[in-house]
């Protein structure tokens, strides 16, 4: 099958990592064996809306797609671009967050695609009857990074962004079980030179291990504190036990998070938010930890730590079920499957 996906390949634009749904998206279906292109309307967004609006319909027009891909966003296309798209192939929005982006975005543009996938399962069961062209697909594992037999090196991590909630979390964690951060707003900056070679690399690597970061503007420490989608999993799969909180960067909810199905071949426990509709998906101290709260999270975090045979018990039927069920591969399958194009 030829597809095209339409995403952006640096995470919100920060060329120190890449977009996980371009692993997701474009990765995944080419293992799978499909034929993937790969538009990414954030670099071509550079010379205008218009202009890389009318790139994107001349691919479409001449690629003969199957389907097109298009991880939604914010308002790159147009109600008029994709009616046009329309006519040239099946054009398939991946939507995420509509936990709380339904109402104020998703909602009004779900006539605008040939289908509409939603990670919700609440809003799928409670939209489906009204937008028949509405499918579900909750997010995924790639299966690229297996880490079940990975060392563990670290006890208690958390990997990603610090924002709203989780500055305070991370904090409390930290005091009270040990927890080490990585990533934006956690204050752990990764060398932005250890994927580089040559003398002049080794003097700025050099320079950069020797300058305290407190002495770094803030916004700089920030910036360069993303990290690489490869570096987040081999951070997992070095953790025994993964902190997975489950609040939305807005709206004051839990929602699932790509997280907790990244996590599933990591050899780490997934020690998470209890969130609505997550027990759908894995079995609450079977395979994966829930709590309440922060106090809840720490003691959690040192009884595993301390017993290491039931840690890996879970771990183990962790990885069994995310293999068995929760891999991108299925999910774009059924995709496809569910829009009558396999």
């Amino acid at each position: 099958m030829r597809l095209l996906v339409t995403s952006f390949y640096h995470y919100d634009g920060d060329s120190n990592g890449i977009e996980p749904q371009f692993y997701y998206l474009c990765k995944v279906p080419e293992m799978m064996g499909h034929t993937v292109d790969f538009f990414d309307f954030n670099y071509m967004m550079k010379s205008g809306v218009e202009p890389m609006r009318r790139l994107f319909l001349s691919m479409v027009r001449g690629g003969s797609y199957d389907a097109v891909f298009i991880a939604t966003h914010r308002n790159e296309f147009d109600q008029e671009t994709l009616a046009e798209a329309k006519k040239h192939s099946a054009i398939i929005a991946w939507n995420s967050d509509d936990e709380f982006k339904w109402d104020s975005y998703s909602r009004e543009r779900v006539s605008w695609y040939t289908y509409m996938v939603t990670n919700s399962a609440t809003v799928y069961r409670d939209q489906k009857a009204a937008h028949p062209n509405l499918l579900h697909a909750q997010w995924a594992c790639t299966g690229f990074w297996d880490g079940l037999s990975t060392s563990k090196d670290i006890d208690f991590s958390f990997v990603g962004h610090a924002y709203g909630p989780r500055r305070d979390q991370i904090r409390h964690l930290k005091h009270s079980a040990g927890l080490q951060a990585f990533g934006r707003g956690t204050g752990r900056v990764p060398d932005p030179y250890s994927d580089q070679t040559g003398p002049k690399i080794a003097l700025k690597r050099w320079f950069w291990r020797m300058t305290p970061k407190s002495l770094l503007p803030h916004d700089l420490v920030e910036h360069l504190s993303t990290i690489s989608f490869d570096a987040v999993n081999h951070l997992w799969n070095r953790s025994r036990i993964s902190f997975t909180p489950l609040d939305s960067s807005s709206g004051n909810v839990l929602q699932i998070k790509s997280r907790i199905f990244d996590q599933g071949l990591s050899g780490s426990l997934m020690l998470a938010h209890q969130a609505p509709t997550l027990n759908d998906y894995y079995e609450p101290e079977k395979e994966y930890v829930p709590f309440d709260s922060m106090e809840e999270c720490a003691d959690k975090a040192r009884f595993y730590l301390r017993n290491e045979s039931s840690r890996r018990k879970i771990v183990e039927a962790y990885a069994a079920r995310t293999r068995s069920e929760h891999l991108w591969s299925h999910r774009i399958a059924r995709v496809l499957r569910d829009a009558g194009l396999e």
